[in-house]
């Protein structure tokens, strides 16, 4: 069997508010180190008439739209006399880093249409954000914004056809695009402009949702009932898991399968890591935890079941051989403890609520997951997100008894590179910068 992890024996930060601080400096200073070594490594400046190498996944587009995340988090990251100068040398970094070089006409095909995975589409919506991200606001070119229009019209006529309906090259890009650009549309001549675009994301949400159950009963009909769920979308052959989730979970001792029907391997030991595992679905838990909506009418005693399992088996081996990235890698474990630290912590509220939602529906007092506090989540977020300092291209091995991490595929790109662990590194400052006892200091 290939190594997957390492034995994780870290020792979890301390939460008190010296530590805090000097965490804060140390991934302040992570984030800075990244962003000098991403501007020596990758290409600043495209020729004219070039189109950018690459995807947002693994090339140079992913690199710019960290340098626009970074933008806008740079009142985190410095002192406040450098903080406009940082952020405008991180405007301009991305920027650099993008094609303005528009092909008149960008074919479109099924299961090609995420901006993730397609350079053409992954240009136009980091053009968008470019301008947008200003605080002038400046005008989206019209021929972005009639690339995405296109783009959706033509991903709901593909109906309820399978096999091209995820997040990295299908329609679930699209739609997670569009929901990004209406967040960031302030302004009204921006937001008429995305009008026919945004008026047609119900119809792209509903269609994704069909195609769920047509897999769904495709796979039935393949399987029986065996592992059936109510939404299931094939890739590449294999059906992958929609609704249903947290008790697959639960009845694999916090492993998500990546899909089913479940095959056991001797090969390898469940995969830990977002693309293929358990802390994809902690992701989806925090992001649900945040709407007051799904936790009143469906939250159950389940969702936080899961995050448990999940939280422990993404503790005890998320320290992953493949490296530091956020796809496959120990800042990509992290991150859903900092996503479900700001759902414990700042949704008190609403997890009130949902259990007595859940009590009203049930007539049952659901049980209460003891540990699951926001600490909980807090310090191994941090721990995790300091020790991805240790994996290349960051840092090189120096010594024997450090743990030897493989060099990602594509060194310095969004989701298996340093781009992203400097992502994660970003946004932890963010988290951390207004907790009481750090903000009064920074």
């Amino acid at each position: 069997m290939s190594l997957q992890y390492y034995r994780n024996q870290l020792e979890l930060v301390t939460l008190d508010d010296g530590t805090m601080q000097q965490v804060l400096y140390k991934l302040q200073g992570a984030v800075k180190r990244a962003t000098g070594i991403l501007k020596e490594k990758v290409p600043g400046s495209l020729p004219e008439n070039t189109i950018a190498p690459g995807t947002i996944y693994s090339g140079i587009l992913g690199v710019a739209l960290m340098f626009l995340r970074l933008e806008q988090q740079a009142s985190y990251v410095e002192d406040d006399d450098e903080i406009l100068h940082l952020a405008s040398e991180f405007h301009e970094l991305a920027c650099s880093r993008l094609s303005y070089s528009v092909p008149e006409d960008i074919p479109l095909r099924p299961g090609r249409l995420s901006p993730l995975g397609s350079a053409s589409l992954g240009a136009s919506v980091l053009r968008v954000f470019a301008g947008l991200a200003r605080p002038t606001r400046q005008k989206v070119p019209s021929h972005d914004i009639i690339m995405l229009q296109r783009t959706t019209e033509f991903a709901i006529k593909q109906g309820t056809t399978v096999g091209g309906d995820e997040a990295l090259y299908g329609r679930a890009g699209v739609l997670l695009a569009l929901l990004q650009i209406r967040q960031q549309c302030k302004d009204d001549g921006n937001t008429a402009a995305f009008t026919a675009a945004f008026t047609m994301i119900p119809r792209l949400a509903t269609v994704i949702i069909e195609t769920g159950k047509v897999g769904a009963s495709d796979y039935n009909d393949l399987y029986g009932g065996q592992d059936a769920l109510s939404l299931m979308w094939p890739w590449h052959g294999k059906y992958y898991l929609g609704a249903g989730l947290c008790k697959l979970t639960i009845e694999n001792a916090g492993n998500l399968p990546s899909s089913v029907p479940i095959r056991s391997s001797s090969l390898h030991d469940p995969y830990v890591q977002i693309c293929h595992g358990s802390p994809g679905l902690l992701i989806l838990l925090a992001q649900a935890e945040n709407n007051i909506h799904l936790m009143h009418s469906f939250w159950e005693p389940d969702w936080d079941k899961a995050i448990r399992l999940g939280s422990e088996q993404v503790w005890e081996r998320g320290l992953l051989f493949k490296g530091g990235g956020l796809c496959h890698g120990i800042a990509g474990n992290a991150w859903p403890f900092l996503l479900l630290y700001n759902s414990f912590e700042y949704g008190k509220e609403r997890i009130a609520l949902a259990r007595r939602s859940f009590k009203e529906r049930t007539g049952s007092v659901a049980s209460v997951e003891e540990q699951l506090t926001p600490d909980y989540f807090l310090s191994r977020a941090l721990t995790l997100l300091l020790y991805a300092r240790k994996t290349p291209p960051f840092h090189r091995r120096e010594f024997r008894d450090e743990c030897e991490f493989r060099m990602p595929d594509t060194p310095y790109s969004l989701f298996e590179g340093l781009a992203g662990t400097c992502a994660a590194w970003g946004e932890a400052c963010v988290m951390m910068a207004v907790l009481p006892g750090v903000a009064t200091t920074v």
